[in-house]
C-alpha cells in the first residue's frame, strides 16, 4: 500500500492549511461558530450533504456512492482548550487563553483531508454510504457533543464508526490501538463546606472547614487504594481547594470548595466510587456540625473497541504503514473520551497516530500550552483512514 501513502502526500498542504486557519482561531464548547463554517463550506465545495443545526454547533457531511455497501461514521471532534497558547510560531492562537492543545485542529484538518480524497476519487469507494462527523464539546461541557449528536438521531442507520486522536507519545508514522477497554468513564465532583468562621487563635469557637475538609480527602483517597479491589482500576484526584484569603494569615474561613474527578473502566465501580464519596463528604459534615453541597457530573462513559472493527483498524495500518509501525497498546487509558457515546450505540473503534518529532523538538505533551505536532504526520494517518473506510465500507459482517 505504498502507493496510496504516495498518493496523499498531494494532500499534505491542504490539510496544513486547513489546520493552522482552526489552530490560529479556537473555539471552545458548543459555540464553534467559525470552525463550524469554515468545515460546513468546505464540505459543500466538496460535493457533500451538509446538515447543520443539530447538537448546536455540529456538521455532519454524507456521501452517497449509488452503491450497495455498508454506511460508515469517521468522526472529529472540533473545539479547543481553555488555556494560553505559549508557541512561538506564525499560527500562534490569536485569542488570549484560549488554543488547540489537544490537537482537534489536526482531527478536524484530517477528516477535511479525507473528504477531498473521497469526492477526487468517488468512482473508487467499494460503495455504500460515508458521514463524516464534526463535533463540538468533546473537552465539555458534560455531556459532551457526542452524546448530542447521538441523540439527535443523525447517525441512524450507520454500521459502524471509527475515530482516532493524535498522540505526541508515538513519533510520526506510526499508529496504536487495543482491544477491548480503552478509555475509563469520567467524572467531575464539587463539594462545598460551610460553617462557623472565627479568629485563627479561637479555633473553638468556630469550624476548622481546612481541616475538617484534609480529612474528607484522605478519606475519599482511600476508596481507591483500600476500597477498591486490586484488580479493578480506578483514580480519584481532588485537582482544586479553595478557601479564605492568603493575604489574611489569622482568620478560619467560612466556607471551603474543592472538587476533582474520577476515572474507572468498571461501570459497578464508577457507580460504588461515586455513591461513597457523597457518603463520605455528608457524614463527615454531620460529625463536624457543618453544612455541606455534594455535586457529581457525570460525563462520559468507559468504552471498549469492538473486536471486528479493531481487526480492520490493525489490518489497514498494518498494510499501509508496515506491521512495525503498528503498536498494541498494552494498557487502556485512565483518561475519558466522549467517543463513548457513540460505542454505546454502534459498533465502533478508536485509535491513536503519532506526532512527535524530536528532531523539530515537537515533543510537547497534549494539554500542554506549548503543544504542537509535526505537520507531516498528518499524511500517513489519512492513509490510514481512507485504507479503514474503504475496508468497512465492504465488509460482510459489519
Amino acid at each position: 500500500m505504498q502507493g496510496l501513502l504516495n498518493e496523499v502526500q498531494e494532500y499534505r498542504d491542504r490539510m496544513v492549511e486547513w489546520r493552522r486557519n482552526i489552530h490560529s482561531c479556537p473555539e471552545t464548547g458548543f459555540h464553534l461558530p467559525k470552525t463550524s463554517a469554515m468545515v460546513a463550506g468546505v464540505l459543500e465545495n466538496l460535493g457533500f450533504q451538509v446538515h447543520t443545526g443539530f447538537a448546536e454547533s455540529a456538521v455532519l457531511g454524507i456521501l452517497e456512492t449509488g452503491r450497495p455497501g455498508n454506511t460508515i461514521a469517521v468522526r472529529a471532534d472540533m473545539d479547543a482548550l481553555g488555556m494560553q497558547d505559549e508557541k512561538d510560531v506564525p499560527y500562534r492562537s490569536a485569542r488570549d487563553g484560549v488554543c488547540h492543545a489537544c490537537g482537534h485542529d489536526v482531527h478536524t484538518a484530517l477528516l477535511l483531508g479525507l473528504a477531498s480524497y473521497l469526492s477526487e476519487h468517488k468512482d473508487q469507494i467499494p460503495g455504500g454510504c460515508v458521514k463524516l462527523i464534526f463535533q463540538p464539546a468533546e473537552e465539555g461541557p458534560a455531556p459532551g457533543g457526542a452524546k448530542l449528536i447521538v441523540d439527535s438521531g443523525v447517525l441512524d442507520g450507520v454500521d459502524a464508526i471509527f475515530g482516532a486522536h493524535c498522540q505526541p507519545q508515538y513519533p510520526a508514522g506510526v499508529m496504536g490501538c487495543r482491544y477491548g477497554s480503552f478509555f475509563a468513564s469520567g467524572d467531575f465532583f464539587e463539594v462545598k463546606l460551610k460553617g462557623t468562621g472565627c479568629h485563627a487563635a479561637s479555633p473553638h469557637k468556630g469550624k476548622d472547614l481546612i481541616s475538617i475538609a484534609m480529612e474528607m480527602i484522605q478519606a475519599i483517597q482511600n476508596i481507591g487504594s483500600r476500597e477498591i479491589p486490586p484488580m479493578k482500576t480506578a483514580v480519584i484526584s481532588v485537582c482544586s481547594i479553595n478557601a479564605g484569603v492568603l493575604s489574611t494569615k489569622n482568620v478560619l474561613p467560612s466556607e471551603l470548595t474543592f472538587g476533582g474527578t474520577y476515572r474507572a473502566h468498571d461501570g459497578q465501580v464508577r457507580d460504588y466510587i461515586a455513591g461513597r464519596l457523597e457518603q463520605i463528604v455528608r457524614d463527615l459534615s454531620r460529625m463536624n456540625g457543618i453544612t455541606c453541597e455534594f455535586e457529581d457530573s457525570f460525563a462520559f462513559p468507559s468504552f471498549a473497541n469492538d473486536r471486528d472493527i479493531t481487526d480492520t483498524i490493525y489490518q489497514s495500518a498494518a498494510e499501509v504503514l508496515g506491521q512495525d509501525k503498528v503498536m498494541k497498546r498494552p494498557e487502556p487509558e485512565m483518561g475519558s473520551e466522549d467517543f463513548a457515546w457513540y460505542t454505546r450505540k454502534y459498533k465502533g473503534a478508536f485509535f491513536f497516530f503519532g506526532v512527535k518529532n524530536e528532531e523539530k523538538g515537537l515533543t510537547a505533551s497534549l494539554h500542554n500550552p506549548r503543544f504542537d505536532i509535526d505537520e507531516d504526520a498528518m499524511v500517513p494517518a489519512l492513509a490510514v483512514y481512507i485504507n479503514t473506510l474503504y475496508h468497512l465500507l465492504e465488509r460482510q459482517d459489519v
